[in-house]
């Protein structure tokens, strides 16, 4: 299920991208999940599969704003890693179901190695002696950049073992039918973006989220 070498290389670069455009270097909105994902589907040939699986996380990342030094949960390298994977693997029972979810655990992810990766940059800039002196500013700030762009890279390339890895399994083991995860997929991405704006009052949305975890329970359940 893992796509080829130079496609693999195309991959990462593309995920070294999504995670500089996030904050680093031009936050020109490719790193938004509707549109990595979609490219990363056009990488492997299905820019459509990609595209559906970027709508779906694009729903999810909606309320998420990446300014200051927030904590949020990371959409570029995740949504890559999501939207190759599901174009190469759309015949698996379950596989939307299988890469929206773990791209969303995969995004936390790249939340938290951002954070780590904002603490080295303190010592980077700083440099060994720590004074920051000006005339070195320009080559910290530029390994500043490169550190990021390769943490993307490695979050797509140990994503992708680990998704590939899941799929495989779930190929085997999936009891659900791929039009009854895809109605799964599709009713709690509508109740997250319904609580996500706030369509619904209180109660409702509360009500409504229950209906889609219990539904999404006995499917699951078979």
């Amino acid at each position: 299920m893992l796509p080829g070498p130079v496609t693999t290389v195309w991959l990462l670069l593309l995920g070294g991208w999504m995670a500089v455009d996030g904050t680093s270097v031009g936050q020109i909105m490719v790193s938004r999940p509707l549109v990595a994902a979609t490219l990363a589907g056009w990488v492997v040939g299905d820019p459509l599969a990609g595209l559906t699986a970027g709508v779906l996380l694009e729903l999810f990342h909606l309320a998420v704003l990446p300014v200051g030094a927030a904590r949020y949960p990371e959409g570029g390298p995740a949504s890559v890693l999501a939207g190759s994977l599901y174009a190469l693997s759309e015949s698996v029972p379950g596989a939307l179901l299988v890469t929206v979810a773990f791209a969303l655990l995969w995004e936390w992810v790249g939340g938290e190695t951002m954070r780590v990766m904002r603490q080295i940059n303190v010592r980077v800039v700083a440099g060994p002696d720590g004074s920051g002196r000006a005339e070195h500013i320009q080559l910290r700030h530029f390994a500043a950049i490169m550190l990021d762009f390769f943490r993307g890279m490695l979050l797509v390339g140990v994503g992708m073992l680990c998704l590939s890895a899941l799929l495989a399994v779930s190929a085997n083991y999936w009891g659900v039918a791929p039009e009854v995860a895809r109605l799964a997929t599709g009713a709690v991405a509508v109740g997250l973006f319904a609580a996500t704006f706030g369509i619904f009052p209180g109660r409702v949305r509360l009500f409504l989220s229950g209906v889609a975890a219990g539904l999404l329970f006995v499917l699951l359940r078979g």
